[in-house]
């Protein structure tokens, strides 16, 4: 796959390539028995209508901040590329800790949310098929799956300063990664195994680099058995949970 963010912007670079394919590019094994098989055109749209939302609802704009305590998940990634098309930074915090300033929270844990009154919350349930959360939200927060699928399946990305922080991990200690260094080939061709094992920080960059190599990704929740029949029936050709 040739990957070029001189004249696209580094999310639609990764996604144009797939934009119209029916082939899968995630598929997502839950704890809950759920197998969720996104093509490259269905999770563009998801990526998309995030991003509109995003972009609609909360203002977010390149500079912008946005905190997430989520974990690895589909829609998690979904989410990330929505935020990175929009230019904003993303920082990974541990459930219950106070993100510091920034513009927007994501969330599946509204129960341990700890932040500023000033900041504003989207929260996230965590079965695919929710069409709302399943129970009391916060006031003033928004229903990512109430909402989202009400805005459009495509978004018009503008360049972006690929210098800029993307993902910034818990603590920040290490100043994070650029759009540029985060958005670079890695990992090997063919469909490839991950797990949720691994905290989103260190996930994200691993289903990023494997995206922007032309790699499907079957991705699993911790907990789930990983059996010879899943690795077949899927045509797994590597395993991420097998490293270091």
């Amino acid at each position: 796959m040739t990957f070029d963010t001189d004249s696209l912007s580094p999310v639609e670079a990764l996604l144009s390539p797939v934009r119209h394919s029916t082939h899968p590019w995630l598929t997502w094994y839950s704890q809950n028995g759920e197998r969720v098989e996104l093509s490259g055109r269905v999770f563009d749209n998801w990526v998309a209508k995030s991003a509109n939302l995003l972009s609609e609802a909360f203002d977010l704009a390149p500079g912008d901040t946005v905190a997430t305590d989520m974990p690895g998940h589909w829609k998690s990634a979904a989410l990330a590329l929505a935020c990175w098309h929009l230019g904003a930074e993303l920082r990974c915090v541990a459930p219950g800790t106070d993100p510091g300033t920034v513009d927007l929270f994501v969330t599946a844990y509204p129960q341990t949310l700890n932040v500023g009154g000033s900041v504003e919350v989207l929260v996230v349930p965590l079965p695919s098929l929710a069409m709302s959360y399943d129970g009391e939200l916060p006031v003033g927060s928004t229903d990512y799956a109430a909402e989202v699928r009400a805005y459009a399946d495509s978004y018009f990305a503008s360049p972006i300063d690929t210098s800029a922080v993307a993902l910034v991990p818990g603590g920040g200690s290490d100043g994070g990664q650029s759009f540029s260094e985060l958005f670079t080939p890695a990992g090997a061709e063919g469909t490839t195994l991950a797990t949720t094992a691994w905290p989103l920080e260190r996930l994200l960059p691993a289903l990023v680099g494997l995206w922007a190599n032309g790699t499907p990704v079957v991705l699993v929740e911790e907990g789930v058995t990983i059996t010879d029949r899943l690795l077949s029936g899927e045509r797994v050709v590597n395993r991420l949970d097998q490293g270091a």
